[in-house]
């Protein structure tokens, strides 16, 4: 095998894996990226969440949604500390 057969593969190869890498890091369609399924095993949970400033979790900042569908809505900020308070038992992308 000649010397240009190798530099050749390498070069194809090393195309072919960023091609690979690349493609693996972009967003899906219309810029998303794909949801995060809140359902396990067909049952998830739609949930309340209260964000705090700190972790004594007396100062209020934000309230979160999640809907059973994975999306959900944020009122002030989102901070590490939070409680979760499940509202209902969801049944795939609905509640139950």
């Amino acid at each position: 095998m000649n010397r240009f057969s190798k530099v050749m593969r390498r070069v194809v190869f090393a195309t072919t894996l960023g091609l690979v890498l690349v493609g693996s890091l972009l967003p899906l369609g219309r810029g998303g990226y794909t949801t995060v399924a809140v359902t396990r095993a067909g049952y998830g949970y739609e949930e309340e969440i209260t964000y705090y400033s700190d972790a004594s979790l007396t100062t209020e900042v934000g309230w979160g949604h999640i809907y059973c569908n994975g999306r959900g809505t944020l009122t002030g900020t989102s901070t590490p500390y939070h409680t979760e308070d499940i509202i209902n038992v969801c049944c795939g992308s609905v509640p139950c």
